[in-house]
């Protein structure tokens, strides 16, 4: 036997007799498993199931209002909708153009601000609702005179600056053969700028709760992406000056590889500053502050997860979406969740 493979199985035998690495029951000790619940999660239940009306078909965005209502959006069907405390479906409004018209609206994510809600749309760019006056209109739907590929995220920082994603492959584009990615910040002075451009499917994006770090689901390659923005003098970049319009970075990081084959979709920090994801194999997973993998909460009937918000008691629920089953389940969460109702960030704790 070669010194190499002598050395290999003491470390497999280490790794054991430790147990290192996540799985299900049963596997504790294979770290190729899905990771095991994370520490303090509560029981998942049925929140709501609305699988058989047109704003259940296809769910995705997530958001409460300071009344405690859960927004979603219906990807199939243009609908936007919300779910009362109780559990009872109210429909608001139909983002669709006229039948005529052709393009659709295909609404994706929410997020609250300054009591209005902002939507991400494939085909329409970005949209917001405003409750008092029961209306819809377009924020931004083009940039440098160009279609978006199919805005599908957004979130705001500490400043009122908007971020959002634009993966290829989901709207009609403008270029087919350009397959590139990009994030995109709408200032909260009214400018468009595009800070990332990357991979195919940049999706869930989120604002750290130091404001300092904006992390960017890269659902194609699997991954969490974490990019720091330029915060002056740094250990690598003695001579970096500090930038307040948050348009540039001192740094970006990859996290580890998730498991499985579905990449993460929707993501929320809590205010501890653990990011949460929702996950194409089904279910929500926790990143501790340094992108380390903590735990998987899987869907109870097994289906795709693309969003989620935090609400409920002190804000501390997860309401998780099951996509093509038209169905929210939700449990009691470690921490409570970074954004609050009407879109408040809540303070970070340490």
């Amino acid at each position: 036997m070669s010194l190499w493979r002598k050395a290999a199985l003491v470390l497999v035998g280490a790794a054991a007799a430790i147990g290192l690495g996540g799985g299900t029951a049963g596997a504790q000790n294979q770290p190729w498993g899905l990771p095991p619940l994370p520490p303090g999660v509560g029981p998942v239940e049925l929140f709501a199931d609305v699988h058989d009306t047109p704003q259940g078909k296809f769910l995705e965005g997530g958001a409460f209002d300071k009344d405690g209502n859960f927004w979603f959006v219906a990807i199939d069907t243009g609908w936007v909708s919300y779910l009362t405390p109780a559990g009872k479906l109210v429909p608001v409004f139909n983002c669709d153009p006229p039948e005529q018209f052709g393009a659709r609206c295909e609404p994706q994510g929410t997020r609250w601000h300054d009591g209005k809600l902002y939507l991400t749309t494939r085909h329409i760019g970005i949209i917001v609702y405003d409750p008092e006056t029961k209306k819809f209109s377009p924020v931004v739907s083009t940039f440098r005179n160009q279609l978006f590929k199919g805005p599908n995220d957004l979130d705001f920082d500490a400043e009122g600056n908007l971020y959002f994603t634009d993966p290829w492959g989901t709207g009609i584009g403008p270029d087919t053969p350009d397959t590139q990615g990009a994030v995109y910040q709408y200032s909260k002075d009214g400018i468009l700028r595009r800070i990332i451009s990357l991979g195919a499917f940049p999706n869930g994006v989120a604002v750290s709760p130091d404001n300092n770090t904006l992390a960017v689901a890269d659902y194609a390659a699997n991954r969490m992406l974490y990019f720091s923005f330029l915060r002056g003098p740094a250990p690598a970049c003695a001579q970096c000056a500090s930038d307040p319009s948050n348009t540039t970075f001192s740094f970006a990081r990859g996290g580890s590889y998730n498991p499985g084959a579905g990449g993460p979709d929707g993501i929320h920090y809590d205010v501890k500053g653990n990011l949460w994801a929702a996950m194409g194999i089904g279910g929500v997973i926790e990143y501790d502050p340094r992108g380390v993998i903590l735990g998987y909460v899987p869907l109870p009937n097994g289906d795709v997860a693309t969003n989620f918000a935090f609400g409920g008691e002190n804000n501390q629920y997860i309401y998780m979406e099951g996509a093509t089953t038209g169905t929210i389940y939700k449990f009691k969460a470690p921490n409570p969740g970074l954004i609050g109702p009407g879109g408040v960030r809540n303070a970070a704790q340490k």
